[in-house]
């Protein structure tokens, strides 16, 4: 009877033992077959269920990279989509600004016609006692404040681009520069751009969570300037003639000023922990588009009559603005 037993005993624990080397060798067929089908859909330009695109590309681009290298590759890919999304900011910055006004000097630059060359506003007195042309040259110096929005997407580890918006806000005074810097008036500032940027980067740590880089780019924006006048300041500024009129505004200059502004990026940054990142850089001007959209200082005298001076006959500037930024990636 124990013989019979052990026997039935022996023959069940055989029998679960070939169903089990069954069964893996099921699994091993048809793991094979899976991946022959990944495989087969990558070739074809898909995307298997379960495989990532950083899988994707890694296995079409390394494919005769050891396991272990496989896997270091798709940490340094997976922290480059880390470091990609919607991002926000502010931003610190400091600059000048520039007028210089020569009353009549497009129309002497312009035409070869005497009577049109000799036509003037005659309001702000910018010749010297012998008849020279001496402009006069207004500056500003400008703390200013704002921030930015947009995107940014890496390739790798240390490339990647970015597209943005921001916007600079600032005012101070009006300083006229041949007379000791007295200032004669206050400015309001507004400088907003979209921008396209390059990024690269180094990591600094082997987890790569803090990099040391730096941008260059570009930007298109539009600049807003209105300014403000110190009427008795600017009394002894204006010509005997319109002194005596009784000439006075509002403005210095301009009433508004409003053109289309051209910008090169370009800076230093270090991104902490993946998602901060602390930049310093400058935007500097390369070309500025007037959309005719300007409108110059209007004077009115004691009876009501208006001279407005000419906009072309006002040349505009800028100086490179430095900027600091603190930037969060969402």
């Amino acid at each position: 009877m124990k013989k019979i037993i052990f026997l039935l005993s022996t023959l069940i624990w055989g029998l679960g033992a070939m169903d089990t080397e069954l069964d893996s060798l099921r699994l091993a067929g048809l793991e094979g077959e899976i991946n022959a089908l990944q495989e087969k859909i990558i070739k074809n330009g898909g995307t298997p269920n379960g495989l990532s695109p950083n899988q994707r590309y890694i296995n079409t681009h390394y494919p005769s990279a050891s396991e272990e290298k496989k896997q270091k590759l798709l940490y340094a890919y997976g922290r480059a989509d880390a470091k990609s999304g919607i991002f926000m900011g502010i931003n610190v910055g400091s600059g000048m600004i520039f007028n210089q006004y020569t009353d009549g000097l497009y129309n002497q630059t312009t035409t070869t016609i005497p009577d049109l060359q000799s036509q003037k506003t005659g309001i702000l007195n910018t010749q010297t006692p012998t008849g020279a042309n001496k402009p006069l040259r207004l500056q500003s110096s400008l703390m200013m404040f704002g921030g930015k929005i947009g995107y940014q997407s890496f390739f790798n580890p240390y490339f990647g681009t970015r597209v943005y918006g921001d916007v600079m806000i600032s005012s101070g005074s009006l300083k006229d520069q041949d007379n000791g810097g007295q200032k004669v008036g206050s400015v309001i500032y507004m400088l907003g751009a979209l921008n396209l940027d390059l990024l690269l980067e180094v990591p600094l740590d082997k987890k790569m969570r803090y990099f040391i880089g730096g941008f260059v780019g570009v930007g298109v924006g539009a600049m807003l300037l209105l300014d403000t006048a110190d009427k008795a300041k600017m009394y002894p500024l204006l010509t005997p003639s319109a002194q005596q009129a009784g000439y006075s505004s509002d403005n210095v200059l301009w009433n508004t000023l409003l053109q289309v502004d051209y910008t090169f990026n370009t800076g230093i940054a270090v991104t902490i922990n993946t998602k901060n990142r602390l930049e310093i850089g400058a935007k500097i001007p390369w070309n500025f588009l007037r959309l005719g959209l300007e409108s110059p200082a209007e004077y009115r005298d004691k009876n009501g009559n208006v001279k407005v001076l000419e906009s072309k006959d006002i040349e505009f500037k800028r100086s490179v603005i430095w900027t600091a930024s603190y930037i969060y990636l969402f």
